[in-house]
Formats: C-alpha cells, sequence, structure tokens
C-alpha cells in the first residue's frame, strides 16, 4: 500500500529545459544495479498510516530471477491484534473473517517473508513507507530485516519525468501493465512490471 505525496518545486528554483539529461542519483543507480537480479519486489497493506498505531496487514513478495522472469510468489494475511478497520476492508478487499480465518500472527508472517526474501534486494513502491512497517515489525519480533531495499517510484520518477503522477495505477496503465488493486500480491506483480520498464527505458537512455 503506497500512501506518498506528490513532490513539488521550492520557490525561487527554476524548471530543467525540456530533454536536459539529469545524472541518476547514487540511490537510483544502486536500484539499476540491482535489477540486473535476481531481486524481490514485495508490498504491504497495512490498518492505517502509523506505525504506533496501525498493523501490518498483508505481506507479498515476488522473487524475479536474472531474466527478469518471475520464479516464485509469496502472499500471507497477518492476524492482526486489533480489527481491520472498515475503510480498510473497503480499500482493500481484505475483511476480518478473512483475517480470522486465514492470518497468521505477524511474528510467524515475518518470519516467513524474511526466508522469502533471503539476502536479495527489495524493491517497493515508495520504500520508505513499507520499510517502517517493516523495522516496527523487526523491533516488535526481533527478527531483523536487514535486505538493501529499493523505491521503484524513485525509479519510475527518473524514468518518466513527464508523467503528471507516479502513483502505482498511472504507471501501469503507461506500461500496459495490470492495474493495481490494493491487495499487496496483485500490487507487486504491478511493481515489477514498472520496475522492468524503468529499468529498460533508462538502460535506452544512457
Amino acid at each position: 500500500m503506497a500512501f506518498y505525496y506528490r513532490r513539488t518545486r521550492q520557490p525561487g528554483t527554476t524548471a530543467r529545459p525540456a530533454g536536459a539529461a539529469r545524472p541518476p542519483s547514487a540511490a537510483v543507480s544502486a536500484a539499476l544495479d540491482a535489477l540486473r537480479g535476481p531481486f524481490i519486489v514485495a508490498d504491504l497493506e497495512t490498518t492505517g498510516l502509523s506505525t504506533a498505531s496501525c498493523e501490518i496487514l498483508e505481506f507479498a513478495a515476488v522473487r524475479v530471477g536474472l531474466d527478469g522472469a518471475a520464479e516464485r510468489e509469496y502472499a500471507q494475511v497477518v492476524r492482526t491484534r486489533g480489527a481491520v478497520p472498515p475503510f480498510i476492508s473497503r480499500l482493500t478487499g481484505i475483511t476480518q473473517a478473512e483475517v480470522d480465518s486465514q492470518g497468521l500472527p505477524v511474528a510467524q508472517a515475518f518470519a516467513r517473508f524474511l526466508e522469502f526474501v533471503e539476502d536479495l534486494p527489495v524493491f517497493f513502491h515508495n520504500a520508505s513507507f513499507d520499510r517502517r512497517f517493516l523495522e516496527a515489525a523487526a523491533l516488535q519480533t526481533g527478527m531483523p530485516f536487514a535486505n538493501a531495499t529499493h523505491c521503484t517510484l524513485a525509479l519510475a520518477r527518473r524514468a518518466w519525468p513527464e508523467l503528471p503522477s507516479h502513483k502505482l495505477d498511472v504507471l501501469a496503465r503507461h506500461v500496459g501493465a495490470s492495474e493495481p488493486t490494493h491487495r499487496a500480491l496483485a500490487d507487486v506483480r504491478t511493481t515489477v512490471a514498472v520496475a522492468l520498464a524503468a529499468s529498460s527505458r533508462l538502460a535506452a537512455s544512457d
């Protein structure tokens, strides 16, 4: 679940001339290196925005091989301590009944997530959001999450600066990928397509 805000230009700055090349940032360069594979693309659904009062509701991840093909998938609903807020159920389609019947305690779901991702680099769309919740889960469970993380939002902004928005649904339509649904695994599959398309676009522009 990628919550983020559109960046605005600071007063006093000037727009870059159309077609002017920008050197890639260190973060974008590192992400492009990681996309040579294998790598993981992951997503979390949560019960809200704050790690202080909200919980991880669903983990999902896809392992992508050296050829850019999806090799394995992981998805797991979490049995949250609190009730699933109605607006989150409407957004994600994850109901309290599903959580009660199929959810695992966060420690168990997180352990399986860590086993799945191994020591590979992990991509998220708006990585800072997911990283905060993973760090909270690591603190809660005592299981560290030490993987290098990268942001497909930053890659997309670099690859397609002309787009008015870099939300995942906008990018999905732009690259011809499946529409995200706010279910973690569906959104991961879309993010994989965006990451690979951004990588190809940036490679072609070098």
